[in-house]
């Protein structure tokens, strides 16, 4: 990783319960979370194939690179995209 510069957008907040962990926080309110970065423009591909009887399906989601800046509160956690 390396350090971004530049002024937050809108930020999302999202429930953290006193926690830090960012992974868990976002595992923790995953909807919510998706629906933000598709706003950002989240792009998703989604492939099925049927080949002798066998069912297989991909999904791809790619976020195009942006920089995030994180706070953390007592409740939540505030992530905003960088420009």
């Amino acid at each position: 990783m390396h350090k971004c510069l530049g002024i937050a957008q809108k930020a999302i907040k999202l429930e953290s319960d006193g926690g830090k962990n960012l992974d868990t926080i976002i595992k923790n309110n995953r909807l919510e979370f998706i629906e933000y970065l598709h706003k950002l423009g989240l792009n998703v591909n989604h492939q099925e194939k049927n080949i002798n009887y066998q069912n297989r399906s991909t999904t791809i989601l790619t976020l195009k690179t942006t920089c995030f800046k994180v706070d953390f509160n007592d409740n939540f956690a505030k992530i905003a995209p960088l420009k």
